[in-house]
């Protein structure tokens, strides 16, 4: 059932709940958990693990997420920032809602309810909640940082954001007593550690490059951090970039965008949720950086990602 900001009251007030985030859990997803967890109650968690980015925002407002934890133990569960079933590792899941800003539809039929709403950051969807609750400017400045950075975290520090985006980030700063240099600290401090700058050398060295007029597109084959290997990738020049990896036959990609190609008609999330499809896997993001995981042969999958970026892209 979907609902909207201001009835999510009724449905998260007294239960015994757990916010979880996806696997590799990012600042927007651990901020957004973490202010709805102030709001109402309940504990964090995620699949798997946390990115750097996020353990850096987890020890700078003094939490500790629960680490796949035991569904089992709450009445309720709150996906956030997560809508596709493959980035909670298969967890049963038997009450549950979903809060995010993707368009994913994987998780939503079985939900008790649901919040979805395509703004650039979940982080937007949950401040909306607060202020529907009345208590926009009685939040902590702990509640306030969670929220920017994964805002600014999402939006590849505003490189895709929209002028919603912007006024939302005026009101968390103005409510909270934020500055925006405390965020920019929080996501400095995460630097990249020594295997992921290996990857992402090696993913530099070993990159496919295609071209359609002054379009280029690279994609390149890696162990682990696809993310942070396509976004190299984007820094060194391409228009499109697309990392990918390979574990017991599932194939893994992580697409990224410049602005410059998303402005000519690439949207990453369609694109890979489209290929998903056609090969039986799960696939979405945003606009401008995206993912893809499927069963199918690695070389081929990037060969088709390429082909259909280049079709999509306005000479």
């Amino acid at each position: 059932m979907r609902i909207t900001e201001s009835d999510s009251i009724k449905h998260l007030c007294g239960r015994r709940k757990i916010y979880l985030c996806h696997r590799n859990a990012d600042p927007d997803a651990i901020g957004s958990a973490f202010a709805l967890s102030w709001l109402f109650g309940g504990d964090i968690g995620a699949v798997g693990d946390l990115s750097r980015a996020a353990i850096q925002l987890a020890d700078s407002i003094g939490i500790k997420p629960i680490i796949d934890p035991d569904l089992n133990s709450y009445d309720l569960v709150v996906l956030v920032d997560t809508s596709v079933s493959s980035q909670i590792g298969g967890a049963m899941l038997r009450r549950y809602g979903v809060i995010d800003h993707h368009l994913d539809t994987d998780l939503l039929e079985n939900a008790e309810f649901y919040i979805q709403r395509e703004v650039d950051s979940t982080a937007q969807i949950v401040w909306d909640i607060i202020k529907s609750s009345g208590r926009a400017f009685e939040i902590p400045r702990e509640v306030a940082l969670a929220l920017l950075t994964g805002l600014v975290s999402d939006t590849g520090r505003f490189r895709h954001a929209s002028a919603e985006t912007f006024r939302c980030v005026h009101e968390i700063l103005e409510a909270g007593d934020v500055d925006y240099g405390e965020v920019m600290e929080v996501l400095s401090r995460a630097p990249l550690d020594f295997s992921q700058r290996v990857a992402v050398l090696k993913a530099a060295t070993r990159a496919r490059i295609t071209w359609k007029g002054e379009w280029i597109i690279a994609c390149t084959e890696v162990s682990a951090f696809e993310g942070s290997s396509a976004m190299a990738l984007l820094d060194l020049g391409a228009d499109i970039a697309f990392a990918a990896s390979s574990h017991g036959g599932v194939c893994r990609v992580s697409g990224r965008a410049s602005f410059r190609a998303a402005q000519a008609g690439i949207d990453l999330a369609d694109l890979m949720k489209s290929i998903a499809r056609s090969h039986g896997g799960s696939g979405g993001g945003h606009r401008g950086a995206a993912a893809i995981e499927v069963c199918y042969p690695l070389g081929r999958l990037l060969a088709e990602l390429a082909e259909a970026a280049l079709g999509r892209l306005k000479a």
